[in-house]
């Protein structure tokens, strides 16, 4: 199994993948491809940013993805941050870490590119294993109505968040803005 960013063939059998992942998970809306196919189409998007998890026998197994979105100030001031979402691995690999690896891949990616970090939205205990804290803790509020265990932050880089504080607003794709 390797890492690696997507190409056009791979973008189009992730999708599925995307799909049978969400397809009984208990807090999807079912249009999780439907968001990576509109983000890939963003001005924004970063195919670097886009991975996927594939078998030796060339079968995507698993996908993850960064997006481009901005925490704005009341003030009108903005800083720059990465979504990521959605993290999906086929339910017959999941609990195998696939998804520890697509996380690890995309955050060492990110790593060096001078965003301040990461956002996610989803389970504490999971996330968590990778340093996401509530977004809370440094004043970074969703631009919905969520629980604030569930509205997460993982700095890149030390301190990187410590000016920063507003609504996070997702890229347009994600229609919740």
């Amino acid at each position: 199994m390797q890492i690696t960013p997507v190409t056009k063939d791979l973008a189009e059998k992730s999708l599925p993948v995307i799909t049978a992942a969400f397809a009984t998970a208990a807090h999807s809306d079912g249009n999780e491809a439907e968001l990576v196919a509109k983000l890939r189409q963003s001005k924004t998007y970063r195919p670097e940013y886009d991975a996927v998890a594939v078998s030796d026998d060339g079968r995507v197994l698993g996908h993850a993805m960064l997006s481009l979105a901005q925490v704005v100030a009341a003030d009108g001031q903005q800083w720059p941050i990465w979504v990521l979402a959605p993290v999906a691995v086929l339910p017959t690999e999941q609990k195998r870490g696939l998804g520890t690896a697509l996380i690890m891949y995309l955050e060492a990616m990110a790593f060096g590119d001078g965003i301040r970090a990461i956002s996610v939205l989803g389970d504490p205990a999971y996330y968590g294993r990778f340093g996401f804290v509530p977004a809370s803790q440094y004043r970074i509020t969703a631009p919905f109505t969520v629980a604030d265990e569930n509205f997460m932050v993982r700095e890149l880089q030390a301190g990187g968040l410590a000016q920063v504080q507003g609504v996070l607003r997702y890229d347009p794709a994600f229609g919740i803005n």
